[in-house]
């Protein structure tokens, strides 16, 4: 009797060892969302016609909320990190998980995951994940108030397989990603292929008194400026004009400032000009300045991914 009480007493020990065991390795088990990282954009079909119809030519509009008319999907890579930090190794056949953008709900996702994940090891699973564009819906206004940022939260369980149970792990992650500037190249891209050909009509035809110091054509990119520096010798007439291409918003900014607020310009702060465009596809103009330095700005700062082509003709004349 004794023995048999032993054996009981050692098999009972055994037996809440086990368990214990099994309940620390299942506390042990953790999932999380790692990263996540932009993959691509499913868009429709451009065509000329097509970008102008939604207005991505009238700059001072919502351009993001136009552009949300051409994606069809958007695809991300989810990375995930599964831990187990327990005493037996378990199997890891999927997760699933509830997914939302800027806490909106837009849907759910499932990835097989199938391998065996050995005590004290770590291992990652990327998955890609495919929001189109009837689940991208309720969550586009959300994208487009900030700016293209995508907050995105996961929720759900990581299923794993541990002495033969099946154990469900909750987790929850979030992992923010911008997509504005895979929109912005897109579109920038598709203009340039559907640019037209600027007819003769459109060059800029100028007779200017005295010597022509500048007669060329400036690429101007979007949300940037070009500068044209130059120097007059004596008191001068200077005429001049220039006219803006483009094939989406064909106007342009052109400034004329001396080198002291052209360094104020420069620098983000308060200056004089001598000339201001404002925003305008074309413009002749005619002033006198004296013997000094001076920069003709062509700035096309205010697009978001609209390239200016300007040609810019300008003499000088002594007094």
């Amino acid at each position: 009797m004794g023995k048999v009480a032993t054996i009981g007493a050692i098999f009972v020990i055994l037996v809440i060892m086990t368990f214990g065991s099994f309940v620390y390795s299942y506390t042990q088990i953790d999932a999380q969302l790692n990263d996540i990282s932009y993959r691509s954009i499913d868009w429709t079909s451009f065509s000329w016609s097509t970008l102008l119809n939604i207005g991505l030519n009238v700059l001072t509009g919502n351009w993001l909320q136009s552009a949300f008319e051409l994606i069809d999907g958007i695809n991300f890579n989810l990375t995930f990190g599964l831990t187990n930090n327990g005493f037996f190794p378990v199997y890891v056949p999927n997760l699933t998980y509830d997914l939302y953008i800027n806490n909106v709900p837009i849907g759910n996702g499932y990835t097989i995951v199938g391998f065996v994940l050995n005590p004290g090891n770590t291992k990652q699973v990327t998955s890609l994940q495919n929001f189109d564009k009837a689940q991208l819906n309720p969550a586009i206004s959300s994208i487009i108030n900030s700016n293209g940022i995508i907050d995105l939260h996961v929720r759900g369980d990581a299923h794993f397989k541990l002495l033969g149970q099946t154990v469900s792990i909750p987790f929850e992650s979030s992992k923010q990603i911008s997509i504005l500037s895979e929109i912005e190249n897109k579109l920038s891209d598709e203009i340039s292929k559907n640019s037209r050909k600027t007819s003769s009509s459109s060059n800029l035809n100028l007779q200017l008194a005295g010597h022509v110091f500048i007669d060329s054509t400036y690429k101007v990119g979007p949300g940037s400026y070009v500068n044209i520096p130059f120097s007059i010798p004596c008191l001068s007439n200077i005429q001049g004009g220039f006219l803006s291409t483009a094939s989406l918003g064909n106007d342009i900014i052109v400034y004329i400032f001396d080198d002291y607020d052209f360094n104020q310009y420069k620098n983000n702060k308060k200056s004089n000009v001598y000339y201001n465009s404002g925003k305008i596809y074309g413009d002749t103009f005619e002033l006198v300045l004296d013997h000094n330095k001076y920069h003709i700005v062509l700035s096309n700062q205010y697009s978001d991914f609209s390239t200016k082509n300007v040609q810019l003709k300008v003499a000088s004349l002594c007094y």
